[in-house]
């Protein structure tokens, strides 16, 4: 039986590209991370000049209780990392974005 020292062995090539995995991952919740700010600042951006109209019409004063109710049931668990946490998140950006899209 032929002996196979460390020379012949896959652990480097695992370890490689474990670190490259790490890389991706970090990489990808970087810029997932921005483009939820970023839809959350746009979100803002309206609703802050909405803040020097005199009076809001009354459809879109419904569509801020409507963003006020979701923002305020968001119920996550940040510390235990889920990813059905992260999709809660993403689900109420989306929809923040959604209720201010037309106006």
């Amino acid at each position: 039986m032929a002996d196979h020292g460390a020379e012949d062995s896959p652990i480097p090539s695992v370890l490689q590209e474990l670190e490259r995995l790490k890389v991706g991952i970090h990489e990808t919740l970087v810029q997932y991370e921005q483009r939820l700010e970023s839809d959350i600042n746009a979100v803002r951006d309206v609703l802050q000049k909405q803040l020097r109209q005199a009076k809001l019409p009354h459809a879109k004063m419904r569509d801020v209780r409507d963003m006020l109710t979701l923002l305020r049931h968001v119920q996550v668990k940040a510390d235990k990392g889920r990813r059905k946490d992260l999709k809660k998140l993403e689900s109420v950006v989306s929809d923040l974005a959604m209720l201010i899209e037309n106006w």
